[in-house]
């Protein structure tokens, strides 16, 4: 018998609304690649991309699936996160539908800074990994950070995941399953910022939320909530994006590690065709004043190659 994971389907706290991604618009699709077109009509040359450029990119993104959901929601679900930062797990089950499909997979520096992160995220929870300890992965997503990490040398170990995505719940769900650790999850339908965990988790990860919320005191606030849900000692593994050089002249990006032409590709995707939620950027002092706000200490970050998407470590005393 297949054993379903504890799931509290419970909504809880003031964010009751996705900021990641939202539900699929409900006028027909060409409706909206129209309006697509108008706009970037509208708003005319970039310096690196003319109208006719911008609208060919715009063409090929409408043809794949991955390029039809960021169309329509300027955002990446579970199920999308997750399939950026495990490839080329499944190279050979997927066929790229134009050179732009392949080009997000294999070259677009954000998608390989964020596939970094997440390998750089699994390497760390590995690291601190013990038995008779209890995880927390919020938002969980796919909950790929915890689920994929090797517990046969350890017992006793208990995973939450919270999302407020019932779709990224479900694929959790499925993932612990496939993986033999159904009996370990227990999944939580709730807000990140009306968690009611108090000095229960001994790890906690979180990437996600803070690149999609502009308001830095609400940053702060969900720190303080991480905080408070750790055991004295706890760890929290989290992530941050950094501001490209043109909007800071703190940004650590290494330019010389990064190639021109993509990064031109990657600033007319996001910026312009998509004008993607996800563009909030912060340095690692901004990052390390608000960790240090909500109380935590010995905080420690730890850059992916070109410092596009750093991951930070912050134990609560």
């Amino acid at each position: 018998m297949t054993h379903t994971p504890h799931r509290d389907d419970t909504p809880s706290g003031k964010h009751t609304r996705l900021i990641s991604h939202g539900p699929e618009a409900d006028h027909a699709f060409e409706a909206l690649l129209e309006s697509h077109r108008a706009r970037i009509q509208g708003l005319g040359d970039l310096p690196n991309a003319t109208v006719a450029q911008q609208l060919e990119l715009l063409e090929q993104l409408a043809e794949f699936e991955l390029g039809r959901f960021l169309l329509q929601n300027r955002g990446l679900n579970a199920y999308w996160t997750h399939h950026l930062v495990t490839y080329p797990a499944h190279a050979k089950t997927l066929e790229f539908s134009n050179d732009l499909h392949r080009l997000i997979y294999d070259s677009l520096p954000a998608v390989l800074a964020t596939r970094e992160r997440f390998g750089i995220f699994r390497q760390q929870l590995q690291a601190r990994l013990t038995s008779k300890q209890h995880l927390a992965s919020i938002p969980c997503g796919l909950m790929g950070d915890q689920l994929m990490l090797d517990y046969t040398q350890h017992s006793n170990i208990n995973l939450l995941g919270v999302d407020l995505d019932e779709e990224a719940l479900d694929g959790a769900q499925v993932l612990a399953q496939e993986r033999g650790l159904a009996d370990h999850l227990s999944l939580r339908h709730a807000d990140a910022w009306a968690l009611n965990l108090d000095n229960e988790i001994d790890l906690l990860a979180s990437n996600g939320l803070n690149i999609y919320e502009p308001d830095d005191a609400k940053v702060i606030d969900l720190y303080r909530v991480f905080f408070k849900a750790l055991k004295p000692g706890g760890t929290l593994v989290t992530s941050f994006m950094t501001p490209p050089p043109l909007l800071s002249p703190d940004s650590p990006w290494k330019m010389n590690l990064l190639e021109p032409k993509m990064l031109g590709v990657q600033q007319v995707l996001f910026t312009r065709i998509l004008d993607a939620k996800w563009n909030v950027f912060r340095t690692h002092a901004q990052t390390r004043q608000q960790l240090e706000a909500a109380g935590f200490v010995k905080i420690e970050f730890i850059d992916d190659h070109a410092s596009l998407f750093p991951t930070v470590l912050a134990s609560k005393p």
